[in-house]
């Protein structure tokens, strides 16, 4: 990779290390090299490179290695000729095998000793050029407190190192590292009446934590005579589409979805026109109240689209939320007044709109179908061009006529099959008996065969009635 140019004081990013910088190449990338660029700070960017293993930042001017508490897998860091002060940043760095930071500034032994014995896989440690080094029986200590390290400042660590660091340690005065303690809470200069608030208020959040937390353990116990209100919009559909004889009662009036595609398309199609104004609209409206469309039974109820809203219930928002968004304000005395769909052509007579979108809008109001009179006559004016069309050998006439005579038969017949034209009167009717029922049994016989004089078997059918039980009479 080629190694990106920094200019001084600036911020090192990962992503100059990878070719397409993105988020998924980051999370598979395991090392970068950004050495020699002169930056003082690392990126939050290293976030996103939660995969790395190492770690190249020599030559930089680094003081504090930050923004790498995620970066836990890393297990080598070469931190070089900087101006680090500390090496608390990689507290994380639970698999760290090498270390290389000489040439820094770091101090304190005891304190670096403390940070260092918390890498048990270490292996590889350089210190050297660092005022730490200086201090008396630098290599002793570190050889005895991480006896994990095998190789320290590019030297190996010997045997006979490690068992005079065994005899010399022990006797001076600082053996272990001292433990770094907290550092005290900086004092805000809060005058005591503030800090006597701010005592309260967080007394009243933990009283509120408690309290909440007492509403969420108990158990809610609901009487099973009290049952929830039952929602009105399900009550509704249910009642609508739970009775077949409802649910055809409503298509009768409203079309059905399939219906609506194909009733857009005529009706676009005697639009001839793609803008249509008020005069337009009006026309169209009162031809598909008038003729209809025979082709699917049904007309428009009203033309008179114009004077008042016959959308107003249509366009109502049916649901729960809406329901009771109106309730509230009709209570409130705010209650929303219906604009007209054709508000627009209605002040202005001049003005268009798409017929797409009228189609739309007079799909939305009621298309009661014809009586079963009209289409009975209308079933027999197909069915006669539909034999015209064949005796022609027009295929395409004969697919069509027969698809409209037969969607027209069924409409016909769809009031028949829920019983929406029986009549209820007041007779009651006989049941039948259920104890008699008609049974088929196939009986073999011999007979003799007169052309021949054998003797064959032949099966014949009887009917006959199997009685389930048998009718018990009084003794006189």
């Amino acid at each position: 990779l080629e190694t990106p140019f920094f200019a001084p004081n600036s911020m090192l990013d990962p992503y100059t290390c990878i070719v397409k910088k993105n988020r998924k190449y980051a999370s598979e990338c395991t090392e970068v090299h950004l050495a020699n660029h002169g930056a003082d700070s690392l990126s939050k960017n290293f976030d996103h490179f939660g995969n790395l293993e190492v770690v190249w930042l020599q030559g930089n001017q680094l003081s504090r290695v930050e923004n790498l508490q995620g970066n836990f897998r890393i297990r080598e860091i070469y931190l070089q000729n900087n101006r680090l002060v500390s090496l608390a940043g990689l507290r994380t760095f639970k698999f760290l095998k090498v270390l290389l930071a000489s040439g820094n500034q770091l101090r304190n032994l005891d304190k670096q000793l403390g940070l260092l014995s918390r890498f048990a896989f270490l292996q590889k440690l350089d210190l050297f050029d660092n005022p730490v080094s200086e201090e008396p029986d630098y290599r002793l200590r570190l050889i005895y407190q991480l006896p994990q390290v095998e190789i320290l400042d590019q030297h190996s660590v010997k045997v006979k190192e490690r068992l005079k660091a065994d005899e010399v340690v022990p006797n001076l005065d600082k053996v272990s590292a001292v433990k770094v303690g907290r550092p005290k809470p900086k004092d805000h200069g809060f005058s005591v009446l503030e800090r006597q608030c701010i005592r309260t208020a967080m007394e009243i959040r933990q009283k509120r934590r408690k309290e909440e937390e007492a509403l969420l353990s108990r158990s809610i116990r609901v009487a099973p005579e009290v049952l929830p209100p039952d929602c009105k919009v399900f009550k509704w559909n249910r009642e609508r589409w739970s009775d077949p004889r409802r649910k055809v009662q409503h298509e009768l009036t409203r079309p059905t979805p399939w219906e609506k595609m194909e009733l857009r398309s005529f009706i676009e199609k005697k639009c001839e026109k793609k803008q249509l104004n008020k005069e337009d609209v009006q026309a169209l409206a009162k031809e598909l109240s008038e003729k209809g469309l025979e082709e699917f039974g049904r007309f428009l109820k009203s033309h008179e689209i114009f004077e008042g809203n016959p959308w107003e219930e249509t366009s109502q928002d049916t649901s729960a939320l809406g329901m009771s968004l109106r309730l509230h304000n009709e209570k409130s005395g705010q209650a929303e007044v219906q604009v007209h769909p054709l508000e627009s052509l209605r002040q202005d007579p001049e003005a268009t709109m798409p017929a797409a979108a009228v189609s739309n809008l007079l799909l939305q109001l009621e298309w009661p179908r014809y009586d079963d009179d009209f289409l009975e006559k209308r079933i027999a004016e197909l069915y006669d061009d539909l034999r015209r069309a064949d005796f022609q050998g027009d295929k395409e006439a004969v697919v069509k006529y027969r698809t409209q005579a037969l969607r027209l038969e069924g409409a016909k017949s769809l009031k028949e099959h829920v019983e929406l034209n029986r009549k209820e009167t007041g007779k009651v009717t006989e049941k039948g008996r259920f104890d008699v029922f008609p049974q088929t049994v196939i009986r073999s016989k011999r007979q003799i065969d007169e052309s021949t004089g054998r003797i064959v078997l032949k099966v014949g059918m009887d009917l006959r009635s199997t009685s389930m039980g048998t009718i018990r009479r009084g003794v006189a």
